[in-house]
Parts: structure tokens; C-alpha cells; sequence
């Protein structure tokens, strides 16, 4: 009995060394992964940077006023679009499990998720409009568009790259 015993243990040991090794790796892969897609992102939000910069052609004054502002709307607005994603997550996976007022609840939630985005964006249309002349404001949402089709593009040639 005692030999069993100590059979035990000692695959026991073996079982708890291999999992705590499997979990430090699993902790690393998901640590790379982390850092890699914060670096994409930094590299992503540098090169929007620059070339709103380019397209913008904003004074130093411009500048210094017009980038916390910018950066504020930015965060505020992926917090929205988080909240919108979400939603339509929602209404992806559980629409057929829903009661009719769950569902009433749900269309006012996603419409108000999407005014809350409007919102955001009227409210820093008005603060943009204090900083900047209007045409600038104009080129700034242009600028954004083109920026926003010249990414879909490099990554729709980086896939077919890849392929």
C-alpha cells in the first residue's frame, strides 16, 4: 500500500510540474500576443497621426490645440463603438432566445449606442469648429475617410500578399 502510495505522489508531482509549465507558457504566448497587437496599434495610431498632420496642414497653434482634443474624441469615440460592437454581438447571438420585450429593449439599446456616437461627434464638431476654421474641420472628417479607405486598402494588398 505504501509503494502504491508513493506511485501516486509521485505522478502527482509530475502532473502539477506540467501544468504549472504548460500555464508559464500559455502566460508568455498570451503576453507576445498583447504586446504584438499593442505595437500594431501604435504603429497603426502614429501613421494616422502623420498623415492627418500632412493633410491637415495645421499652425503650430492649430496643432498644440487641436491634438488633445483629437486624441479625447478618439477615446471617447472607441468607447462608444466598444458599446455598439457589443450590441450587435448581442443581437447576433441571442436573438432567437429573446422575449419580444427583450428584444424591443435591445433595438432601443443598439439605436442608442449608435446616438451616442452621433452624439460624441456633434459635440466635438462644435469644440473643433472654436479651434479650427470650418474648412479645416471639412478636411479633418475627409481626411479621416481617406485614411480610413488608404488602411483597408494596404491591408486588403497585405492579405492578397500573403496568399
Amino acid at each position: 500500500m505504501k509503494f502504491i502510495w508513493k506511485i501516486i505522489i509521485k505522478i502527482m508531482k509530475r502532473f502539477i510540474t506540467l501544468t504549472v509549465i504548460l500555464s508559464l507558457i500559455a502566460i508568455n504566448v498570451v503576453n507576445a500576443q498583447n504586446k504584438k497587437h499593442e505595437e500594431r496599434w501604435e504603429k497603426f495610431r502614429a501613421e494616422k497621426v502623420a498623415f492627418l498632420s500632412s493633410y491637415l496642414e495645421l499652425t503650430s497653434k492649430e496643432a498644440q490645440d487641436f491634438w488633445p482634443l483629437y486624441n479625447q474624441l478618439e477615446k471617447e469615440r472607441w468607447a462608444a463603438q466598444k458599446l455598439r460592437r457589443e450590441m450587435e454581438e448581442k443581437i447576433r447571438d441571442s436573438e432567437e432566445s429573446l422575449t419580444e420585450k427583450q428584444k424591443v429593449d435591445l433595438t432601443r439599446d443598439f439605436a442608442g449606442s449608435m446616438q451616442k456616437e452621433a452624439d460624441i461627434m456633434i459635440k466635438y464638431n462644435e469644440k473643433f469648429l472654436k479651434i479650427l476654421p470650418a474648412s479645416k474641420v471639412l478636411k479633418l472628417y475627409k481626411a479621416e475617410n481617406e485614411f480610413r479607405m488608404y488602411m483597408i486598402k494596404k491591408f486588403r494588398d497585405k492579405r492578397k500578399n500573403d496568399n
